[in-house]
């Protein structure tokens, strides 16, 4: 058994040895949902790993496919990370037209932010992967299936039965992936028409930044200042599920008032706190609505930004 120190150095070489690393994001606030189906997300995420496998200068260490949005994390020069993107964004828009969706495309653009630290891409990595989580109330971080973080820590998804593109046929192979030369690609896997996360994303490497799966587990849930930071350089809108505010805002409640029963407070120190919940962890209007049972023209007075804010699923 190695000590804790151990495992933290051997972490650290791993970062060492194998950045650089980025986060590249897209901004649902702007874009509409072009993935609508389940049809919509097997195809893009087919066409994510088909993207990945012929692009090899540039390694995906999880990702998130929203239905309006995407995170990655990735591992390579950034010049070559958006090159991904742009390829992944060709090579859907071309897809989906043929199926007869019209969609703007001019608002899917990616922007990229470099990942300099081992703590910061712990965080980052936790961040995407939580990313489905917090906006729908359906899903874990461990069982969205149109993200990596399904894979992460997760012995019993290497018991998946895959399929290599030669066990498929190449013609199975052609009608999931539209992609005529197959060839190029047969280290792709497949789980019935589902694309096989470890065959194109290195969710080993990003397992490789955590001394253990107890660790990633708990900092699923407990770095809110981390995910607040993360957030605000994205310019994300929601960051934390209600739970979590909620956990933030008892504690916060007995710190300064004494009590951590919510519905105790006054007026006054409801508004304080609308906006500790706004400003530290950009809480939305609804959400505090939600848990201070204020009114909420009261609240899209106080935050007339977030009451314009669609929601980004």
């Amino acid at each position: 058994m190695l000590t804790f120190s151990e495992k933290e150095r051997k972490c650290e070489r791993s970062f060492e040895k194998s950045g650089p690393f980025w986060h590249l994001y897209t901004d649902g606030r702007v874009m509409e949902d072009f993935l609508c189906t389940e049809e919509d997300f097997k195809i893009a995420m087919t066409t994510l790993a088909v993207t990945a496998v012929l692009f090899e200068k540039v390694r995906i260490i999880t990702f998130e496919l929203m239905s309006n949005h995407i995170h990655m994390i990735l591992n390579g020069e950034a010049e070559d990370c958006m090159e991904l993107f742009e390829r992944l964004k060709a090579r859907i828009r071309r897809i989906l037209k043929t199926a007869g969706r019209i969609i703007d495309w001019e608002a899917f653009k990616a922007d990229i932010l470099p990942v300099k630290t081992l703590d910061a891409l712990r965080n980052e990595i936790i961040y995407v992967n939580r990313n489905a989580f917090v906006a729908n109330p359906q899903f874990t971080p461990f069982s969205y299936p149109w993200g990596g973080g399904c894979a992460f820590f997760l012995p019993s998804f290497n018991l998946l039965p895959a399929k290599s593109i030669k066990e498929l046929g190449f013609n199975k192979a052609r009608e999931l992936t539209h992609f005529r030369e197959v060839r190029m690609i047969e280290e792709l896997k497949f789980v019935e028409d589902i694309a096989y996360i470890p065959s194109f994303c290195r969710t080993d490497i990003g397992e490789s930044m955590f001394r253990d799966a107890r660790s990633y587990f708990n900092s699923l849930t407990r770095n809110a200042e981390a995910f607040s930071q993360i957030a605000q350089r994205l310019k994300d809108s929601v960051f934390l599920t209600d739970d979590e505010l909620y956990a933030a805002a008892t504690m916060y409640a007995e710190k300064y008032y004494g009590s951590r029963q919510l519905s105790l407070l006054n007026p006054e120190q409801k508004i304080l706190m609308s906006k500790e919940l706004h400003f530290k962890y950009n809480a939305s209007n609804q959400q505090i609505r939600r848990l201070l049972k204020l009114d909420i023209s009261i609240l899209n007075e106080l935050f007339p930004q977030q009451a314009s804010i669609p929601s980004v699923k």
